[in-house]
């Protein structure tokens, strides 16, 4: 039976971080093992029975469309080009925004259960919900006074962070003006959710399962060391 959910895939970004790899394919079709980011992804959002995709693309859009036909993947492409931020490649789409609607980045895979994830939206009644994840600092933070006498000291704290994961309902355009929609690259989604934690519309969802998040040739690497890790400990399991 198909679920209702309707996601939007983030996939317009350059990666320029990324450095010569997106020179030839656009991120979300780098390779982690034996399949691309967005196979990872739309495997694992198949098997929750998701099956309603609207895809924002930009950078190298016909690489991913070329992809979404050889693999049967019935979906809405919309092409903002290279130029358009976050928030507003979202805002484009805005009328096939009927019902709440869950965001993903192109760059980033979670296995959320999205299920959990909706109803803990639908009971915040929040105009948006954001997933959160624990994270370790590799650095001792401190702060001091104007003296510079020490005031606080943390070794390795545990942070949380966003890990582009979110769910938004149909009106959040409506409590945004075009300043923030319009801002560059992903200045516009960070001023939204400030926006929006001030009107206290923004609910949290954590999550602490496997994710990956490429951004650089080093998350790559901890990616696919992560992914083997991952699939290794399911084989376990499963024996």
């Amino acid at each position: 039976m198909k679920n209702n959910i309707q996601m939007i895939i983030l996939c317009g970004g350059r990666g320029k971080r990324m450095g010569s790899i997106t020179k030839r394919i656009p991120k979300p079709m780098i390779k982690v093992g034996n399949r691309s980011i967005l196979e990872h992804k739309l495997k694992f959002y198949r098997s929750q029975k998701i099956e309603n995709f609207v895809f924002c693309l930009g950078y190298k859009a016909k690489i991913i469309k070329n992809f979404l036909k050889r693999k049967k993947i019935r979906s809405i492409c919309h092409n903002a080009g290279v130029n358009a931020g976050i928030l507003k490649r979202i805002f484009l789409v805005r009328r096939l925004i009927k019902r709440e609607t869950l965001i993903s980045y192109g760059d980033t895979w979670a296995q959320i259960d999205f299920n959990a994830l909706f109803s803990s939206h639908k009971r915040s009644k929040c105009t948006l919900t954001l997933v959160a994840a624990p994270i370790e600092n590799p650095f001792g933070l401190l702060n001091w006074d104007n003296k510079k006498k020490a005031t606080f000291f943390n070794e390795k704290p545990i942070l949380n962070h966003f890990i582009g994961y979110a769910v938004i309902n149909p009106n959040i355009f409506k409590k945004l003006n075009k300043k923030i929609i319009n801002m560059r690259n992903g200045k516009g989604m960070v001023e939204a959710i400030k926006h929006l934690i001030k009107k206290k519309e923004v609910n949290i969802y954590t999550f602490n399962n496997l994710q990956v998040t490429i951004n650089s040739p080093e998350e790559l690497k901890n990616a696919k060391l992560n992914y083997k890790k991952y699939f290794t400990l399911n084989e376990k399991t499963k024996k």
